[in-house]
């Protein structure tokens, strides 16, 4: 299996909202304003009940940089459904490298947690976990990641390390050296939200910057919509470039009413059942 792991700073600069109420993010540059809605985030996160996104990601290239340099952070869509303690559901999907639709699950019905992935066309059971936290280590450890039947690469999915695997968040913050601050207030649609920005700069042999913006619900506190600029020189021809990723919310819904069929599993026709790898404990 060929692994590409470079993904955009997405990775780290998620890992630096959820974990900016760290101890070690004293070393960060961090505005309080923007310290109070990351907190308040979080906690919104860690209070929720249930909750039903969808999410489409979009993506905008100039220069010489191709969504082969610079991939999404996470699948192209999303959809994830949540009801504690331990009721979860998790479609995503993207286009491989060779164009073809490519597709994973993650699925718990509270008794049993199963994991599918269109390539190759394969899932494993396991019982479900009590608890959504504990659900990581009983999953395959690449499940987070899309394959295409060559190449996997790994996702950055933002409620998955909110909800569910914050512990895989936290070493990250450590390590960054981003400015953090509370932009002018905004609206996406109808929806007041606070505006986090992020800015990281150039680092030996990656010169470019990136800037982070979150738009997070006024009322809720949670993540409305997500926008990602990257500028700089092409780290191998030198040549000027610049991305934008986008993140739009077609679907919040934090007083769902879920019913049995929203948390079940069918095998897809022609799908193989094989043993879990887990995660190292």
């Amino acid at each position: 299996m060929k692994c590409r792991l470079y993904k955009p700073a997405a990775v780290i600069l998620v890992a630096a909202l959820v974990c900016t109420v760290d101890a070690r993010s004293q070393d960060a540059k961090v505005d309080p304003r923007a310290r109070s809605a990351i907190e308040q985030m979080d906690a919104a996160y860690k209070s929720l009940d249930a909750v039903h996104i969808k999410v489409r990601w979009t993506a905008r290239y100039s220069g010489s940089m191709s969504p082969d340099d610079f991939p999404l952070p996470g699948p192209e869509v999303l959809e994830l459904r949540m009801e504690r303690p331990n009721k979860f559901y998790m479609d995503a999907s993207a286009k491989g490298d060779d164009g073809k639709p490519t597709r994973y699950l993650i699925v718990s019905d509270g008794t049993n947690l199963w994991h599918w992935r269109s390539a190759p066309n394969t899932y494993t059971q396991v019982a479900a976990p009590a608890t959504l936290a504990e659900m990581p280590r009983l999953l395959p450890s690449d499940a987070i990641g899309t394959f295409d039947g060559v190449t996997w690469t790994n996702d950055s999915i933002m409620e998955w390390d909110l909800l569910v695997d914050q512990i895989a968040t936290m070493k990250e913050l450590a390590e960054s050296e981003m400015a953090i601050t509370l932009g002018a207030p905004g609206k996406i649609g109808n929806t007041a939200v606070d505006v986090v920005l992020l800015k990281a700069p150039g680092a030996p042999g990656m010169p470019f910057s990136t800037e982070v913006t979150y738009y997070l619900s006024a009322s809720s506190h949670l993540i409305q919509g997500y926008l990602l600029n990257v500028r700089g020189k092409h780290p191998e021809d030198g040549k000027d470039f610049s991305v934008t990723m986008r993140a739009t919310y077609d679907v919040l819904e934090t007083r769902p009413r879920f019913t049995a069929p929203d948390f079940a599993f069918t095998p897809p026709r022609g799908a193989k059942k094989v043993d879990a790898m887990r995660r190292a404990p």
